[in-house]
């Protein structure tokens, strides 16, 4: 079915995008932007860890251990496994939306920093334990966690970027560093989870979002500062 929903997608998108002629560039538009020029900014390095651990915890352990675990660990029925990774979707859809708007008023490190810390603790905690409730609790609170990630991590690429750069290769490298994330995440998880238990391969996927927070606490903040108004002049008296 997802195959099918993609060449649906792709059957849509051709005809839409056949013809289309690149649009001007606008006047003052820098070139693309360059991977190793922003590859020497720390904030875009913190970014790429961030992306990597993200893709590992959320599109990879998150899809890929969570039903096992509830299976075989929890000895639960097969849709608790779906129930888990909805109430961790419910956790990042609530804390998604004020995520975008905390980062543009407070700066993109505040929401970061509060997102992977959430998200690494309670993702290290989640093999440890045995109740079911608990068990759906802190997937809630590593849900809500990741959903602080997101918009403060692209938001700060961008102002790696510039407003008026194309991303180029710096967006295409920080996506890249999320597909990572997701392909080897489960692999090397997987492994763990059969070599040394559940709570090995939790532990280590905690450990990765907060590699990722150890990486931000020594990042710059990138939110542009507000232009400083000119008070206004007082009023002519004849």
């Amino acid at each position: 079915m997802y195959g099918t929903v993609l060449l649906v997608v792709v059957g849509f998108s051709v005809p839409l995008l056949r013809g289309r002629a690149a649009p001007a560039p606008e006047d003052g538009a820098q070139p693309p932007a360059r991977f190793r020029t922003a590859l020497r900014h720390p904030a875009y390095r913190a970014a790429l860890a961030a992306s990597f651990a993200n893709g590992w915890a959320v599109f990879g352990v998150r899809v890929s251990l969570v039903p096992l675990f509830v299976v075989e660990a929890l000895r639960l029925p097969d849709a608790w496994g779906g129930i888990a990774l909805a109430v961790f979707a419910a956790g990042n859809a609530a804390t998604l939306v004020v995520a975008g708007p905390l980062a543009d008023r407070r700066g993109r490190r505040p929401p970061l920093l509060v997102g992977l810390l959430v998200a690494g603790v309670a993702t290290a905690a989640l093999g440890l334990l045995v109740q079911p409730v608990l068990f759906l609790l802190v997937s809630l609170v590593a849900g809500m966690g990741s959903g602080l990630v997101n918009p403060p991590m692209n938001a700060a690429v961008a102002d790696v970027i510039g407003s008026r750069a194309r991303g180029g290769t710096v967006l295409a490298g920080f996506q890249m560093a999320g597909d990572l994330g997701a392909i080897t995440g489960p692999l090397l998880a997987g492994l763990l989870a059969e070599t040394a238990g559940y709570p090995a391969a939790f532990a280590v996927t905690g450990l990765v979002l907060l590699a990722a927070f150890a990486w931000w606490l020594r990042a710059p903040e990138t939110l542009p500062a507000a232009p400083v108004r000119a008070p206004a002049a007082p009023p002519c008296t004849p």
